[in-house]
């Protein structure tokens, strides 16, 4: 389980979708850490790997957004088409969870 602290911020994620990806990643054992540029955002850092596997995460958009790795450690929001995610349907979720076991 994780503190009352990591819970709060979990929960002031606005959209549901968002909070359940960071949840679960945050069960496996991934923190979060501060954006080193933009205090309004959040990275998710994996302490296995070494590294964030999610970017840019905005606690207070009600659409939704973060950006995940693509290639060579760069990252792009996860709504670019390359990806093929789409927030509004039912698989989305799913989707990033196994696009981050990668």
């Amino acid at each position: 389980m994780y503190s009352t602290e990591v819970n709060k911020k979990i929960e002031s994620i606005a959209h549901p979708k968002v909070q359940n990806i960071i949840r679960t990643c945050v069960e496996q054992g991934c923190v979060f850490k501060p954006h080193p540029s933009n205090p309004n955002l959040v990275n998710l850092f994996d302490p296995i790997l070494r590294k964030n596997i999610i970017g840019d995460i905005n606690l207070l958009s009600e659409r939704g957004y973060f950006t995940l790795e693509v290639e060579n450690g760069r990252f792009k929001t996860f709504r670019n088409e390359v990806m093929g995610l789409d927030i509004n349907k039912a698989d989305f979720e799913d989707k990033v969870l196994r696009r981050l076991k990668r």
